[in-house]
């Protein structure tokens, strides 16, 4: 099993300039993912690998009761600082999500965005979701796609590049996993991995040629209207391809539970 990095902290992996197109994929990442939870007023929602806790404030304008689960002391420290600025007395508990220490069957939800590909173990991270979800509740699962679009034709500029003896101006291209990913998810491997302890219940692709090599710079030099339309129609054309989105979003039930009838 891959050891577990308890001083975790995203400070080390967040772009120092972040593009427009990247900008747009965290704002989309997280509302695509909010909706698909949908939290309701009194639900228990459990956020495992909750980060800084961003989510966890904003599912709480909800009426909804949020737990946060998260190894790394560092961004507990952050989970907790960012709950005490927006006046939230929200549970942050230090855990891993291969060993949930809550009551099988007691949340209504679970959502985890963003932190699958970080797990020692994901199947098993999957299973513990699957045990604590309540008949009738869900689980939404939000990750990066490895073989999206944009990354298939990134490689392929760059294979023209090296043809052609240009520089690689990279110090890691962006579809190489980073070091502190243990796996890296495509669309068949995600719903195949799930598939083993939830059913799949709906599916969105967010997002499409984010990380692509020129189009953030392409983006920033265009008036921001245009940029816009075009981060938002490719967006739309993601919804419908979640095989070549930039990112995956599943709304899944335990196996042994029946499907929901939550918005489609």
């Amino acid at each position: 099993m891959n050891r577990i990095d308890l001083n975790w902290d995203d400070n080390e992996v967040l772009p120092d300039r972040i593009r427009p197109d990247v900008e747009f994929l965290f704002y989309r990442m997280s509302r695509a993912t909010i909706d698909m939870v949908d939290p309701k007023p009194g639900e228990r929602i459990l956020d495992v690998g909750c980060g800084r806790a961003i989510d966890i404030v904003n599912m709480s304008e909800s009426g909804a009761m949020l737990i946060g689960l998260e190894p790394s002391f560092v961004m507990i420290s952050h989970a907790r600082e960012t709950l005490k600025l927006n006046g939230q007395n929200t549970f942050v508990l230090q855990a891993i999500g291969e060993n949930i220490p809550i009551v099988a069957g007691s949340v209504d939800k679970v959502v985890c965005k963003g932190a699958l590909d970080h797990f020692a173990d994901p199947g098993k991270a999957l299973q513990q979701m699957a045990l604590v979800i309540k008949p009738g509740g869900y689980a939404v699962i939000a990750i990066a796609n490895f073989e999206s679009l944009g990354f298939k034709l990134g490689k392929f500029i760059f294979w023209v590049r090296r043809i052609l003896n240009i520089r690689n101006p990279y110090k890691r291209l962006p579809w190489e996993p980073p070091p502190d990913h243990t796996i890296k998810f495509s669309y068949g491997m995600l719903l195949k991995l799930a598939g083993q302890h939830l059913k799949v219940d709906k599916v969105i692709g967010v997002s499409m040629l984010s990380c692509m090599p020129g189009w953030g710079d392409l983006l920033a030099r265009l008036p921001k209207n245009i940029a816009s339309f075009l981060l938002k129609g490719f967006d739309r054309a993601a919804r419908l391809l979640p095989g070549l989105s930039d990112v995956i979003v599943l709304r899944c039930v335990p196996a042994l539970h029946t499907t929901i009838n939550g918005p489609s």
